[in-house]
């Protein structure tokens, strides 16, 4: 196995939409009838297959784009790829905008570099809604214009975030980025160059107005149908129409007059950019192409070469860390499955090693038993009768030592236990089952119930019993303390 091409390979990375109802996953992979080896840049469009999946999913899941049960999601994530049998576990992931929050900020072009950097820093510091510790955060530079640097950022809840990135988790994909439908979408969408567009994304709750330029998303705003009804939402397209004409007037940056001119398109109508509107699997007009948007866009972002994606990513990490944590991963995996292998083959050997012994030692015996049915010098029998007699001599002495005390474990145990300020006079021991007694003196009573709570501390001793005596002493104070051996036995050679 090759493991530099293992960990270094281009990894075919799908583009997966969730949201409340619905999963879609789009996949591109070469064609049976390709080259085993073709790049994976989308190059030649008849070498690739653009795979949809669509699969509806529990409606008590994700609610207002927050997931509410990351197992169940997880699995049924999982339940979804076993199905499809795609051939990878590489995604970016597109979740619903609910809960992100997006802006651009400008900066004047002196500003750049390490002080671009600093600057957004304070930006974020100073204008965020929301406390940085509570978010996720990333933002991207934009092509702004010949005067102002522009910085697209994006934020997102950490327990949002966490709920996806759990569910994916769950179900072994490995998650490369996670952006807003909305991001997506900008990347999918077909538009002139410079041009500025308006869309409407309706969902079950209400509608979505977002404006995209260049690829990028320039604004948004969602109007829930409570407070927005939908025969008053043209009303509302119409003032962000306007108010966005009026700010982009005279102010292209690039030298140019221009007027602002700011187009509404229906988003049912948009079209794929180029060259993916031309895949075969998107010819189909019995099917409107803009649900799919999302995903598409998500699939396109996996087609950027790993290491140049520097895109908005919604996790604790960018992108690039995430490729290389991800190599990291399958890494490990590789080096524990290699681990349990070799393990296994030595468990094996250790077994036929283990056998290979027990035939030896019966055939040793077996040996063994051949030459003692042989004659024996006498010479030899004398010997035989020394050895056996000091065999005897040696179980008779071990047998006596067995049978007597070792009271040298006990005077070692007491004299560990003496602190400073007592003074021993006697120990009286009758047997190792009988009470044991100490007297002496104690400097002071404090002293004393140290000397006791050093005893009682002893693994060895138990029953310690202080009486309680001249009780009007306070110095020098006499004193007979006794226990007991925990395990008397102990005391007996082995």
């Amino acid at each position: 196995m090759n493991l530099l091409n293992l960990l270094t390979k281009e990894k075919l990375v799908a583009g997966i939409e969730i949201s409340d109802s619905v999963v879609r996953i789009a996949f591109l992979r070469p064609r049976k009838n390709s080259k085993k080896n073709i790049s994976l840049k989308v190059s030649s469009i008849p070498d690739f297959e653009l795979v949809r999946i669509e699969e509806p999913i529990s409606a008590n899941i994700i609610v207002q784009g927050v997931v509410i049960d990351k197992v169940l999601l997880g699995k049924t994530l999982k339940s979804i790829w076993a199905k499809t049998n795609l051939d990878t576990n590489y995604a970016i992931v597109s979740i619903p905008d609910d809960k992100i929050y997006t802006r651009i900020f400008s900066f004047p072009k002196t500003v750049s570099g390490e002080r671009l950097t600093e600057a957004m820093n304070l930006a974020i510091g100073f204008q965020l809604p929301m406390k940085t510790e509570d978010i996720y955060l990333d933002w991207e530079r934009t092509t702004g214009t010949n005067l102002m640097n522009e910085i697209l950022l994006s934020t997102i809840p950490k327990t949002v975030a966490q709920g996806y990135v759990g569910a994916l988790e769950e179900a072994g994909i490995k998650t490369l980025a996670v952006e807003s439908h909305l991001a997506s979408i900008a990347r999918a969408i077909k538009l002139e160059a410079g041009q500025t567009a308006i869309f409407t994304k309706k969902t079950p709750d209400g509608a979505t107005v977002f404006v995209l330029k260049d690829g990028i998303l320039r604004f948004s705003r969602t109007f829930p149908s409570q407070f927005i009804s939908e025969d008053k939402l043209p009303a509302e397209v119409e003032k962000i129409k306007s108010a966005l004409e009026s700010e982009n007037k005279n102010t292209d940056g690039h030298g140019h007059k221009t007027t602002g001119v700011v187009t509404i398109l229906d988003l049912i109508d948009a079209q794929v950019r180029e060259p993916y509107v031309d895949y075969p699997e998107l010819s189909n007009q019995t099917e409107k192409n803009f649900k799919w948007l999302v995903a598409l866009g998500a699939v396109m972002r996996g087609q950027i070469p790993e290491g140049e994606d520097n895109l908005i990513s919604l996790l604790p990490i960018g992108t690039e860390e995430a490729y290389a944590y991800q190599k990291a991963t399958a890494f490990v995996v590789l080096v524990r499955n290699m681990t349990i292998g070799v393990s296994i083959f030595f468990v094996f050997a250790f077994l036929a090693t283990y056998l290979l012994m027990i035939s030896l030692s019966q055939s040793s015996a077996r040996a063994i038993a051949t030459l003692s049915t042989s004659s024996v010098s006498p010479e030899i029998l004398a010997q035989e009768t020394r050895v056996t007699n000091a065999d005897t001599l040696a179980a008779a002495s071990a047998s006596i030592l067995a049978d007597a005390p070792n009271w040298s474990t006990v005077v070692d145990e007491v004299n560990a236990r003496i602190i400073d300020g007592v003074v021993v006079l006697s120990f009286q021991a009758p047997s190792i089952t009988d009470k044991m007694s100490l007297t002496g003196t104690a400097k002071d009573r404090a002293t004393l119930n140290l000397f006791k709570k050093s005893l009682q501390d002893s693994a060895m001793f138990t029953e310690i019993e202080l009486p309680i005596t001249n009780i009007e002493q306070k110095g020098d104070l006499p004193f007979s303390i006794s226990f007991r051996l925990k395990d008397p036995k102990a005391l007996y050679f082995k």
